[in-house]
């Protein structure tokens, strides 16, 4: 989890409407996404726990998880309930899985950070998928 922690600024997206729109987003809730450029803050918390908070301006969202342990009430940013798990892959990427309690859509979101002090992030949803890159603050 080390090279995830710090803040980061927000720099570019591709497809991001598309990707939100396969989570059956609605489209006002689309249009003011696709409006922010978010900050997210990835700390260390007590006993194996991190957090992760992500600053839309509009809204702010915090998670606490524990690697490997299910969440079974997060609230996203744009409001979905969702029960989610926090993961390391075998290629060190942080990967978020989540499912929709409502819609039954399943959201795989998997961040990764180059050398360079880059944090790339691929999010996926029924097929569809966006990129957005990340730069540490």
């Amino acid at each position: 989890m080390e090279p995830y922690i710090g803040t980061w600024s927000f720099v570019e997206s591709d497809n991001f409407d598309a990707y939100l729109k396969a989570m059956a987003i609605p489209l006002p809730l689309r249009k003011l996404a696709n409006l922010t450029s978010p900050t997210v803050t990835i700390t260390k918390e007590d006993s194996g726990k991190f957090s992760l908070r992500t600053d839309a301006v509009v809204r702010s969202v915090t998670v606490v998880f524990k690697l490997g342990e299910q969440i079974d009430d997060e609230t996203t940013v744009d409001f979905r309930k969702v029960k989610s798990t926090f993961t390391i892959d075998k290629e060190g990427q942080l990967v978020w899985t989540s499912l929709d309690i409502k819609s039954g859509i399943t959201t795989v979101v998997k961040r990764r950070v180059d050398p360079d002090g880059i944090m790339y992030v691929t999010m996926e949803a029924k097929g569809v998928v966006a990129t957005a890159k990340f730069k540490r603050l």
